[in-house]
């Protein structure tokens, strides 16, 4: 069995991810798709459109065979933490021999030589680094610099013929693709892992479009939902073009909620308020400057975009922001995220969906895996460990909360039957 393993958010799954899933199977020759995907608070700092059992439910419809869930510690954190969680997991199922995944770039070698260079920090690397921070550099600058620095060494080019420009080399790691892929070969450096890496190149609109189309962002589906239709019929006719038919149907059913970041913004407000006097450098990604300004500006709080706009600035993006401000909801600590990471990243495997036709594939993966799998969330307490249990109710207790907005979703996961198609 050749099987392939996608990291994803599918937030909303479209024409893009059905073309990701249908090329990396022929190309790889994979009889199996495994995607290990967000649950229901995304990477960039948000909520996601649906609940994780109905975006499982567009992935099994469309080309995968199973779904797992990405624990939310890693699934709303950096692309560093993004990356080796899911990689952590994938690489312990034994059953993956491809992760495959798009990129700008759409050259696994060159995606290897950047990511073996941060991954190695040669000589070159960390003293270019160095005299360019100390240079007052951001840091992403003063990355692209040392990078170059290693990549116009001689002693580097003799081993590696790659040759790339400042300006694509600044293209390259300030892609957001290009940046996931880097630390996807990354993880699978660091856990020595014999998963091969495997790139297609990024079709469709950039990420940031917000026009419709064949394959389009994700985003201009989210815009189009929330800001242009309200009624379903209308959506239908609008984004058939740019979902696959048994995808959209299920976006759109009567039993499908939509959720954005500003219908937390009450619950979010009142969290805020309960942990300003502390101040929130316990908090994942939170520096005290950042920590100082949440407070300075609490008073003029109005919603959780808006809020994000304040608080943002030349040197914090957006997104920074946003994920800051999910992690204070869910109350996603430093200490906890150390104590993971330090656990070779704690991981279980958590079954969101299936298709029919996977027993095969469900049966390897009991074989040869170092995870405990969940076939019935009752078998938690008994077959995982404390810090993996911590980290499932986590996961759990993000799920709870998401639903206290979304009125159409799920209500207990325990009562759940398991999503077979």
């Amino acid at each position: 069995m050749n099987t392939i393993g996608i990291i994803a958010e599918f937030n909303p799954f479209h024409n893009g991810h059905l073309h990701l899933i249908n090329e990396c199977k022929r190309l790889t020759g994979a009889d199996k798709c495994i995607v290990i995907m967000s649950g229901d608070f995304v990477q960039r700092g948000a909520p996601a459109l649906t609940d994780k059992f109905t975006r499982a439910k567009t992935a099994i419809s469309c080309g995968a065979d199973l779904v797992l869930e990405l624990p939310v510690y890693y699934a709303t954190g950096s692309a560093e933490y993004f990356a080796r969680g899911a990689v952590s997991i994938l690489d312990k199922l034994g059953a993956v021999d491809y992760l495959c995944f798009g990129s700008e770039c759409g050259d696994i070698d060159v995606i290897s030589t950047v990511a073996g260079i941060l991954s190695a920090e040669p000589r070159i690397y960390k003293e270019a680094l160095s005299k360019e921070l100390k240079k007052g550099s951001s840091f992403a600058s003063a990355r692209e610099k040392a990078l170059l620095s290693v990549l116009e060494d001689e002693s580097f080019t003799k081993k590696n013929p790659i040759k790339l420009s400042k300006t694509k080399l600044k293209e390259i790691i300030s892609s957001p693709n290009n940046i996931l892929a880097i630390e996807y070969v990354r993880a699978l450096k660091l856990f020595k892992s014999k998963i091969k890496p495997f790139t297609i190149k990024r079709e469709g609109d950039d990420y940031k479009s917000e026009a419709l189309s064949q394959i389009p962002s994700a985003m201009a589906i989210r815009n189009t939902i929330f800001n242009d239709i309200s009624d379903k019929k209308e959506l239908k006719k609008t984004l058939k073009a740019s979902i696959p038919k048994e995808a959209l149907e299920l976006l759109l059913s009567k039993e499908t909620g939509f959720v954005s970041s500003n219908d937390f913004s009450d619950i979010m407000r009142y969290k805020l308020l309960q942990n300003a006097d502390k101040g929130f450098e316990e908090y994942v990604d939170v520096t005290a400057d950042i920590s100082n300004k949440i407070i300075k500006n609490l008073d003029e709080y109005e919603d959780f975009e808006s809020f994000c706009m304040k608080i943002k600035s030349k040197d914090i993006t957006y997104s920074r922001i946003s994920r800051i401000l999910i992690h204070i909801l869910l109350d996603i600590k430093k200490d906890a995220m150390n104590e993971y990471a330090g656990d070779s990243y704690t991981g279980y495997v958590r079954i969101l969906g299936q298709k029919a036709s996977s027993k095969d594939l469900l049966s390897e993966i009991n074989k040869k895996t170092k995870l405990p799998v969940l076939n019935r969330l009752k078998d938690a307490p008994h077959k995982l460990n404390p810090l993996q249990m911590r980290l499932f109710e986590e996961s759990l207790n993000a799920g709870r909360i998401y639903n206290i907005v979304n009125k159409q979703g799920y209500k207990n996961e325990y009562r759940l039957k398991p999503v077979i198609m």
